[in-house]
């Protein structure tokens, strides 16, 4: 029986070990992508000269922690998922399709963000809400799932604000019409919720 329980708990925490990795390079890559769109559309940047070098490879500045910040991001969230997915079950948790996809879904919204300059604090606003509640309501469609994607969305938003001020990186004025970030912000942390909350669910 001892030998049993021992090798389960090292099962277990191999699991974990492998879903924290996987949820971290999902969100390094993930985010990181997303961002290059905004700072290369000028939704946000960071300061030139830093105090970090810059990733290599890429046409613009962007601090080599950027990764590990989205890595570590992504990684906690999908650990707050994971261990609520016992009690709620999203609407299409069984698609493995959307599922597999969530991550490209998020991808595709962040990058919108940016390419899609219609005017923070409004139009902007207006549509990425209308889009975040349709994704929750088609991908999720549980209070459960709408109150983590809130919860985020307070948490991530928050904590950008943060490191707004302490001169980490910036958005351009005319996308920083709330505490130094853009009011749409917290609506793209529902969308990465809803994804994230899918995607771990692939996780075995």
């Amino acid at each position: 029986m001892n030998d049993w329980l021992k090798e389960q708990k090292q099962l277990n925490a191999f699991w974990w070990i492998k879903f924290l990795l996987l949820s971290f390079i999902a969100g390094a890559i993930a985010g990181t992508t997303g961002d290059f769109v905004h700072v290369i559309t000028h939704t946000d940047g960071y300061p030139v000269p830093g105090p970090f070098p810059y990733l290599p490879l890429l046409p613009v500045k962007m601090p080599i922690w950027v990764p590990f910040l989205f890595g570590t991001a992504v990684m906690l969230m999908a650990t707050t998922h994971k261990l609520a997915s016992q009690f709620y079950h999203p609407r299409l948790e069984k698609n493995v399709f959307v599922s597999t996809s969530a991550p490209l879904i998020f991808i595709i919204v962040y990058a919108m963000t940016g390419f899609l300059h219609t005017g923070t604090g409004g139009l902007e606003d207006v549509w990425l809400a209308i889009l975040a509640i349709m994704i929750w309501y088609i991908m999720d469609r549980t209070a459960m799932g709408a109150a983590l994607a809130i919860l985020n969305a307070i948490c991530g938003t928050l904590f950008e604000i943060f490191l707004v001020s302490i001169g980490g990186f910036f958005y351009y004025p005319e996308h920083s019409n709330m505490f130094g970030v853009p009011s749409w912000l917290p609506w793209l942390y529902m969308v990465a919720s809803v994804c994230i909350s899918l995607f771990v669910r692939l996780i075995k």
